[in-house]
């Protein structure tokens, strides 16, 4: 006590006991003293004179709650602080597959140093900040970048995966600034065409997010399978944490369980002649990008047809983006223009295609700066000799308002003499 009979908050420290349930994540703190009671400060703004305390908390990390002391007479002016530790994030919704399963490869997977690439503006700076943790891994990127492929970190490992086998893949996401797209990609060491994985991910910022794949299948053998994440978008110092990285065969059971995908209802169209296809009288031109093993030759054969598009594939490619056809329009969307589009495709092979509704360049010293405003960039199977409808409802911009669109379509992957028509594209305000 001091002069005026106010108590001392250092005479209380063995006063105080903390208890934390990992299993729950709750943190529960005891006063066990007569005659005085505590006053705890959470957040330096939550007050409570409970003399037990529970707080829950969702994500892993350091946590420390203060307490000053009373009685009758007044408040400690001093103040103790209790500290403790919450061993793992607790998931709202789905939480992705068990770590600690002993079906999951990447525990005791032998992991190399990660290998970046860092390039703000396509210019190669000093890798980011990459700490290692028991589960995954956290980065920290200083420098803004504009676009996807721009912030690579690559963990190589000793991995291997069977042609034809079926795998499962999960991990937790927190970034403290939003994504606008993160790229997660598994390969074989030295092989990026082929892959069980390549998908584009937006992460919002401050809460954990599990991104998952379920029973994808192995084309070939995987030699070193390689984790690749790509933080292409960052806003200046983002941090990122990746957590609880699993990866197993579909056919052995965790007791995982998936979440419900409900199937998206396919939208009533608007004729694709009418003024309410937006898409309607809306291509102003055209362009390609033909590069078998990266090296550009002859754009492919070209034939317009009565709503679409006839391609004609002599060279075969064997990389996603080696075989891009672009139609470029002057259709402006807005950031809230929630859109239903639909394209009908028919291919003389069967591989998969990619599909992309993106902000087109301002000028053609713009090139690649709006790739990542874009309502959508999903592969689809295109299957031989099929019309295969792909479509996507009420998908909006990633980013920002669109001043132009282009829908590129990149046919990477096709055999030789494949040809490819589009035959329809809508593009419809979204209506329920």
């Amino acid at each position: 006590m001091d002069a005026y009979g106010v108590p001392q908050a250092s005479d209380y420290e063995d006063a105080i006991t903390v208890s934390v349930d990992q299993a729950t994540n709750t943190a529960t703190l005891t006063f066990a003293a007569k005659g005085v009671y505590p006053v705890w400060i959470v957040d330096g703004k939550q007050y409570s004179t409970a003399h037990t305390l529970s707080r829950y908390y969702r994500k892993a990390g350091d946590y420390s709650i203060d307490v000053k002391i009373g009685n009758a007479n007044g408040v400690s002016q001093g103040t103790l602080t209790k500290t403790f530790h919450i061993d793992k994030t607790a998931m709202t919704g789905f939480g992705g597959m068990k770590y600690d399963s002993p079906f999951n490869m990447w525990p005791d997977a032998k992991k190399s140093e990660p290998s970046f690439y860092y390039a703000p503006g396509w210019a190669q700076i000093a890798n980011p900040g990459y700490t290692p943790t028991a589960d995954g891994f956290a980065v920290n990127l200083p420098s803004a970048t504009t676009d996807q492929w721009q912030a690579q970190v690559h963990i190589t490992t000793d991995i291997a995966l069977q042609a034809g086998e079926h795998y499962d893949w999960s991990m937790i996401v927190t970034t403290t600034q939003a994504l606008p797209g993160m790229t997660v990609k598994i390969h074989p060491e030295g092989d990026d065409a082929n892959f069980i994985v390549e998908k584009r991910f937006a992460i919002p910022a401050g809460e954990p997010l599990c991104i998952y794949g379920h029973d994808s299948e192995a084309a070939i053998d995987f030699t070193n399978a390689v984790f690749t994440f790509d933080f292409g978008g960052c806003a200046d110092n983002t941090d990122v944490t990746i957590e609880n990285i699993c990866l197993k065969k579909t056919s052995d059971d965790d007791g995982t369980e998936w979440p419900t995908v409900p199937d998206t209802p396919e939208p009533n169209w608007v004729d694709a002649n009418s003024a309410d296809n937006l898409w309607h009288g809306a291509v102003t031109g055209h362009s390609f990008y033909y590069a078998p093993g990266w090296a550009q030759i002859a754009d492919p054969g070209y034939t317009e047809t009565d709503g679409g598009y006839i391609l004609e594939l002599p060279a075969a490619t064997s990389d996603r983006w080696q075989c891009q056809f672009a139609l470029q329009t002057g259709l402006a969307l807005a950031a809230d223009d929630a859109v239903d589009v639909l394209v009908v495709v028919n291919s003389s092979a069967s591989f998969k295609a990619m599909f992309k509704l993106v902000e087109a360049n301002v000028d053609d010293t713009d090139e690649g700066k709006r790739d990542n405003n874009f309502f959508f960039a999903d592969e689809k199977d295109l299957v031989e000799g099929q019309d295969v409808r792909v479509f996507w409802s009420n998908v909006k911009p990633c980013a920002d308002a669109m001043h132009a669109t282009n829908f590129v379509f990149d046919f990477g992957g096709n055999p030789e003499g494949t040809t490819v028509e589009i035959k329809q594209i809508i593009v419809q305000k979204h209506h329920d």
